[in-house]
């Protein structure tokens, strides 16, 4: 009984503590508890938008529809404007756009969305490395083949494969027909893909000394 009567006797002393103590960890936790819902609340919210826009998207005959492609932006923006939807939205309008041979504002595209997902966690490394691929083929089809050699030599885990082909397209495209022979046979080893395989074989077929 003396350790309960302690106990008791330290809260009787300091009961003021043990109250601020107990109010602090019971308004941080419904915080957390808000946040955290509130945060799940949005994202589903703005899933919700880009899902209703991507169905319309891909079901549709005629072409991109730009009013829709601004108003979903916009709606996701107001909710939050670092959403990983906004990456995905801005993605398939830069599809569109090199679909449209307006390759510098497709570029602006890719360019804000690898600023949206800079930021986040290495969940989303697939998608950084996606949209740099896909930067990468548009500086080449630029002729800008310095800068898509600067994005190359960033690390690739997922893309691995597509980052040695490109690496044989600037190759080819400087005529080092030697050095781009070589990458597109790394990428050779490394592809499970048979028909990527048999792109690749192709690209090297048409290297000319």
């Amino acid at each position: 009984m003396n350790f309960f009567n302690k106990v008791y006797t330290w809260i009787l002393n300091n009961y003021i503590k043990v109250i601020v103590f107990i109010f602090i960890f019971g308004f941080s936790y419904g915080m957390y508890l808000y946040l955290y819902i509130t945060s799940q609340n949005k994202d589903k919210e703005a899933g919700d938008i880009y899902l209703n826009f991507y169905s319309s998207y891909s079901s549709s005959s005629s072409s991109f529809n730009e009013q829709e492609y601004k108003i979903a932006l916009d709606k996701i923006s107001q909710i939050d404007d670092s959403s990983i939807y906004l990456v995905m939205l801005k993605s398939i309008n830069a599809a569109d756009l090199v679909e449209k041979n307006n390759l510098q504002k497709a570029l602006t595209e890719l360019s804000n969305a690898k600023e949206i997902i800079k930021n986040k966690s290495d969940d989303y490394k697939f998608l950084k490395e996606i949209i740099n691929l896909r930067m990468v083929k548009l500086f080449i089809e630029l002729e800008e083949l310095e800068t898509a050699k600067s994005i190359l030599k960033q690390k690739f885990t997922t893309y691995q494969t597509n980052k040695l082909i490109l690496e044989g397209e600037i190759f080819a495209k400087e005529q080092k027909f030697s050095e781009a022979k070589q990458k597109y046979n790394e990428a050779l080893a490394r592809s499970e893909n048979e028909t990527q395989n048999n792109l690749i074989r192709l690209k090297i077929s048409t290297l000319t000394e």
